[in-house]
């Protein structure tokens, strides 16, 4: 019988790290499609952004009308610079990030991803850092809101759509390593298990509202019982 569970990842700090490809990929993108301005993320909050709220900022930033035809530009550049520099060799997976994932899957739990990411470029990642695309058969991405508490009713409905059956918010857990994947579960009544992976600590997690912070998610057996307890 099918879990009662849905759980949704983010991408980057929580299932894998790009080291500054990602980021690379996207400056080169601006500078390709509007010269060397100086771009920069210099005193821009990365974590937990979506791609679309920073292409927005950046463009602001350098004087640029981020209209929707340059957002459609950039995108599918930096999609290309992505696709072309992110290697097995430049990523690393989370510890124990995949493993509960399929363990999850197993269990009968709905899996899928809340990430600031573009779908496309969410992909490349996924793919790139040896994931089994097929875990995450739906998702929100960075283009479904303009911020991420808009996420999570989007990837509510579509985990719905691929599973014929609606997830009780309750029953809808947020996995993330930023204050921001925390709140926007918090928000719409759902549990958050905040992942010291990324740039904040277990404790700032948990002071940020988590329901549960860890290190790691490598203790697949007690995150497991912990996510399926309801």
């Amino acid at each position: 019988m099918p879990s009662r569970s849905l759980v949704l990842f983010d991408i980057d700090g929580t299932l894998l790290r790009t080291e500054g490809v990602g980021i690379a990929a996207m400056l080169r993108a601006f500078t390709t499609l509007h010269g060397d301005r100086g771009f920069s993320f210099e005193g821009v909050e990365i974590a937990g952004a979506l791609d679309g709220l920073l292409f927005r900022r950046l463009m602001e930033a350098h004087g640029l009308l981020p209209h929707d035809e340059a957002h459609e530009k950039f995108r599918e550049t930096y999609r290309a610079e992505l696709d072309r520099t992110l290697t097995p060799a430049k990523i690393r997976r989370m510890p124990g990030a995949a493993e509960l994932a399929a363990a999850l899957d197993t269990q009968g739990a709905a899996v899928g991803l809340l990430t600031g990411n573009y779908e496309e470029t969410a992909q490349i990642k996924i793919r790139a850092a040896g994931y089994n695309h097929t875990l995450f058969p739906f998702g929100a991405f960075g283009a479904d809101g303009p911020s991420r508490r808009h996420l999570t009713p989007v990837a509510m409905a579509r985990a719905a759509a691929h599973h014929g059956r609606a997830f009780e918010p309750a029953r809808v857990t947020i996995i993330g390593d930023t204050p921001l994947d925390v709140d926007c579960a918090k928000a719409h009544g759902c549990r958050a298990i905040g992942v010291a992976t990324g740039p904040y600590s277990s404790s700032q997690l948990r002071d940020a509202g988590a329901d549960l912070a860890v290190e790691n998610l490598a203790d697949t057996e007690e995150l497991l019982r912990w996510i399926l307890a309801l």
